[in-house]
C-alpha cells in the first residue's frame, strides 16, 4: 500500500540513487543499447544531465525517505556566474560519461555514442523555442504507485510558485507520445507544437511524435 504521509523537500545528494530508482521504474532508456554490464549507469547520467541548468529542484519524499516524486525546472535567463557554473558541470559530466564509456559501462561503445548523442539531440530540437519562454520543466515524474493523489498538481503547484517569485510569464516543456501527457491538458499547459524526434541516430520519426506544451503564468 501507498505510503500516508510524505514531504516536499529540495533535493540533495542524498536522494540520488531513489531519483535513479524512480526513472528507471518509469521510463525504458537502456533498450536500444547493447552490452551493457549494468543499466543503472544510463540513468544516472540521465539524472546528472537534469540537475544541471535548474534552479528549482522539488523532491517528495515517503516515510522512509524515497523519492515517490520529482520536478526540475529552469528559468531561461541566466546570470554570466550562472552561465559558468552551469557550463562547467556540464563538462564534469561529459568526462563522467566519456570514462564510462570508455571502460565499457554503457556497453558496446559505438552504439553508446549514438545513442547518448540521440539524446542530445532530441533535447535541443525539443528546445529550439526555449527564447520564447521564462521558464522550463525539465524532469517532472511521479511514482506510478502514488499517481491519482494529487502529487503531481502540488509538484507543478509549487514550480508555478517558483515562476510567479521569480517574475516569469511562461513555461515549457516537451515530451512524446511514449509520456503520459494527459496531465499537461488537465493542468491547463496548451500544445505549442509537434516535432519529429530522431528515434534513431539520425534518423527522425515518419510522424510527428514530439510535443511541446506550454503554459501562461498568472
Amino acid at each position: 500500500m501507498p505510503a500516508t504521509t510524505y514531504r516536499f523537500v529540495p533535493y540533495a545528494k542524498k536522494h540520488f540513487t531513489s531519483c535513479v530508482d524512480l526513472i528507471m521504474s518509469t521510463w525504458n532508456f537502456h533498450s536500444s543499447f547493447m552490452d551493457v554490464p549494468c543499466n543503472r549507469v544510463i540513468y544516472e547520467y540521465y539524472l546528472k544531465t537534469c540537475l544541471n541548468w535548474n534552479h528549482h529542484h522539488d523532491v517528495v519524499v515517503d516515510e522512509h525517505e524515497q523519492v515517490i516524486g520529482v520536478l526540475f525546472g529552469s528559468k531561461e535567463e541566466t546570470s554570466f556566474i550562472e552561465e559558468l557554473k552551469f557550463s562547467r558541470k556540464d563538462r564534469l559530466n561529459n568526462k563522467w560519461k566519456n570514462n564510462k564509456i570508455q571502460r565499457g559501462d554503457f556497453g558496446n561503445k559505438e552504439v553508446a555514442r549514438k545513442e547518448l548523442s540521440r539524446f542530445t539531440m532530441n533535447d535541443a530540437l525539443g528546445e529550439e523555442d526555449a527564447s520564447l519562454f521564462g521558464g522550463e520543466v525539465n524532469l517532472f515524474i511521479v511514482s506510478q504507485i502514488f499517481r491519482g493523489q494529487g502529487l503531481g498538481r502540488q509538484l507543478m503547484d509549487r514550480y508555478i510558485d517558483f515562476c510567479q517569485s521569480n517574475n516569469l510569464k511562461s513555461v515549457f516543456l516537451w515530451t512524446d507520445e511514449d509520456c503520459n501527457h494527459s496531465f499537461y491538458s488537465r493542468y491547463w499547459f496548451s500544445l505549442y507544437r509537434r516535432f519529429n524526434t530522431y528515434t534513431h541516430y539520425e534518423v527522425k520519426s515518419p510522424t510527428e511524435n514530439g510535443m511541446i506544451f506550454s503554459l501562461q503564468v498568472c
